[in-house]
């Protein structure tokens, strides 16, 4: 972890990983609502196994992990993910991949950041 850089361990119902905090000012240790957002394009994924948390670290790397609720057509390159009670959008480009996902697919992939964007209720 490394806060000066923006760099944050985080823990939530859905799982454990280390991320960028994106807030206005730094992270304290203590209870956040954020918004996660995957800042790069996904281009490979894959079947998880049973039991595999929604957010979890590989290496250095976020894996994530959800349920296919929408898949965009043509040139929409969103998908959207169920993690855990909440949505996930992703941007998958390619169209032909992105045209074999269906609904209730579960999938899983890796990320090299994940951002975290605090907000107020």
């Amino acid at each position: 972890m490394d806060p000066a850089q923006g760099i944050v361990s985080f823990r939530c119902e859905i799982g454990t990983a280390t991320g960028r905090w994106k807030g206005s000012t730094p992270a304290n240790e203590g209870f956040y609502d954020v918004e996660f957002e995957i800042p790069e394009e996904v281009q490979e994924w894959e079947e998880p196994a049973p039991g595999v948390p929604a957010i979890s670290e590989i290496g250095e790397d976020v894996r994530v992990t959800g349920e296919v609720l929408g898949v965009g057509e043509e040139d929409d390159h969103v998908v959207e993910l169920r993690t855990g009670t909440d949505i996930l959008l992703i941007e998958i480009p390619d169209a032909g991949r992105r045209a074999r996902l269906k609904p209730h697919d579960v999938i899983s992939f890796r990320s090299p950041e994940i951002w975290l964007y605090p907000y107020q209720l």
